[in-house]
């Protein structure tokens, strides 16, 4: 009876260890893949594979600005540093308990640093003007070279995290043959009565590791989706039935201001209050809301799926605010044109229906009104051809040395023939100034755009003068005026394209919208900056600032 009571303990010792062995072999194999795929190997693959491709776009960025000479190039540039780092902090944490490879790291968080260093010189060169550029380009093959040490040691940080995927994939199986083993010595002493159990184990685990393997090939795939959905330049956004969201990649983020954190598994009213008006207003061309008291025109496109829709969300604002100025151009040409068009027609049909009728006087006040009216259309279209050239980078500088102080008498000559009797002129300079390099009718085109505006803008008179300042480094030339002044909510946009202070004709001011834009167009070509203060009702001072050339010899003073 005892040796029998022993033998069914004995059995149940068996048994219970059995099934003891049996559930730590099923969760080591899924703590093992949890731990080693899902939270350490993907995210450090994918980290250190967008952590090169961020470096890439970092250069991309700052090679468009070398081309370009447009900030706005820089974009990849900030977008892919802030990522960067990003990536590294990530990598960091991610290598913390294997010393191998976080001793290949430094190396290539040092050259990042180089890289880093290399690209805000070379921003900064291409800053510094024609000569910075120069000096930039001249620069190219040593980031050549730190960019080729950092592919290379960013491949071998890559190759190292294969060899550990593989090398945990072999420790994986050694566990599994392991488990195995223990359940067979353990099922040789029970197997009178667990022959069952022995046979059925196994299957468990073998569905078990298939399961793991099924687990990780699905992260592999949710990574990789994941990763491919950050790069999209549009706003994806998934929700469920409920309308809380499910995903929210890296353009939402951008687009809304919004982290994904802060989204994820909210309902969309909640994140953002103007959903609800977004999604129906899908399928329109270009749908108006603000965000962040900025308003944006967005793209808006739904797609429905059983249990939810995803939504995308396309930033057109840039592509609305061309459509606009395209708009603003036919309404400001045709509005420019038709008025001296109508001057010069009326003349000429006066002319040629009463010739005879009409005194010497009258004949020549008709002549210099169409001399006058075609002069005005020659400047319009002027103005238009300047502005074709400014936005397709044709606009060319024809430099020499200049008496900055002999360009703005003869504009103030030149106006002084054009100006009401309430408007009083007046220019202030230095009895002596040195010689300025820069192009001199460029700058007496910038000029000439002042002080018209200036005048235009005093519709009640007063006083319009010329200040000439002459430092050792730079000249400043301030076109003051006691005219109608700038709104400070206008001061912005006031060098836009087509953009008119009194667009609607209310105080009889007219202009094609083009002077101010092309007049800080070519300041900022020659080096310098076109700047304004105002107040409304108390004028303007529009103030243009030219570094001074080195140039020794001195300009003969004028009485």
């Amino acid at each position: 009876m005892f040796l029998t009571k022993a033998k069914i303990a004995t059995a149940v010792l068996l048994l219970a260890g059995l099934v003891a062995a049996g559930v730590y072999s099923s969760f080591a194999l899924y703590h093992s893949a949890e731990d080693r795929y899902i939270h350490v190997l993907f995210p450090l693959r994918t980290r250190t594979r967008d952590l090169a491709l961020q470096m890439v776009n970092e250069e991309t960025g700052v090679r468009g600005y070398m081309i370009t000479g447009e900030r706005v190039s820089l974009t990849p540039y900030f977008d892919g540093r802030k990522a960067v780092e990003t990536d590294l902090l990530r990598i960091t944490q991610l290598t913390a308990g294997h010393p191998d490879l976080r001793a290949q790291l430094q190396p290539i968080r040092k050259e990042i640093v180089a890289l880093h260093g290399y690209f805000d010189r070379q921003i900064t060169f291409v800053a510094d003007g024609q000569l910075g550029a120069k000096r930039a380009r001249a620069d190219t093959l040593g980031g050549e070279a730190l960019f080729n040490r950092f592919r290379a040691d960013s491949a071998t940080l890559e190759s190292s995290i294969t060899t550990f995927v593989d090398q945990t994939r072999h420790q994986e199986h050694r566990t599994f043959a392991r488990a195995i083993g223990l359940l067979g010595v353990t099922g040789l002493f029970a197997i009178c009565i667990a022959v069952f159990l022995i046979r059925r184990v196994p299957e468990q685990l073998r569905v078990l590791y298939s399961a793991e393997e099924q687990a990780r090939k699905r992260a592999e795939k949710d990574a990789n989706a994941a990763r491919a959905l950050a790069h999209v330049s549009d706003a994806v956004v998934m929700l469920d039935e409920r309308s809380r969201i499910l995903s929210w990649n890296t353009a939402a983020e951008r687009l809304f201001g919004i982290t994904a954190d802060s989204a994820l598994n909210h309902s969309a009213g909640g994140v953002f209050p103007e959903f609800s008006t977004l999604l129906e207003r899908s399928g329109s061309e270009l749908t108006p809301v603000r965000i962040g008291g900025e308003e944006r025109w967005l793209s808006i496109s739904i797609s429905t799926f059983t249990g939810g829709r995803v939504i995308t969300l396309r930033d057109a604002t840039t592509e609305h605010a061309l459509e606009r100025a395209r708009a603003d151009f036919v309404t400001t040409a045709s509005h420019e044109l038709r008025t001296p068009l109508t001057a010069v027609y009326g003349s000429v049909r006066t002319l040629l229906e009463r010739e005879d009728d009409l005194s010497e006087e009258h004949r020549r006040r008709l002549l210099r009104m169409i001399e006058q009216e075609s002069d005005h259309l020659s400047q319009i279209v002027d103005q238009l051809l300047v502005t074709a050239q400014i936005d397709r980078g044709r606009l060319r500088l024809d430099e020499s040395d200049c008496d900055v102080a002999a360009i703005c008498a003869s504009v103030l000559e030149a106006a002084e023939s054009r100006r009401p009797e309430s408007i009083r002129l007046e220019l202030v300079a230095p009895r002596a100034t040195r010689p300025l390099r820069c192009d001199p009718p460029r700058l007496k085109q910038v000029l000439v755009n002042l002080v018209e505006n200036a005048i235009k803008y005093s519709p009640e008179g007063g006083r319009v003068a010329v200040r000439i300042a002459d430092s050792p480094d730079r000249v400043r030339i301030d076109v003051e005026d006691e005219g109608l002044g700038i709104p400070p909510s206008e001061q912005g946009r006031i060098f836009e394209k087509f953009y008119r202070l009194d667009a609607e004709m209310s105080r009889g001011v007219g202009g094609s919208g083009l002077g101010l834009y092309i007049s800080r167009e070519i300041v900022e070509q020659m080096g310098g900056l076109l700047s304004v203060r105002s107040r409304r009702g108390a004028g303007s001072t529009f103030t243009v600032t030219l570094p001074r050339a080195r140039v020794p010899m001195p300009v003969a003073s004028r009485a």
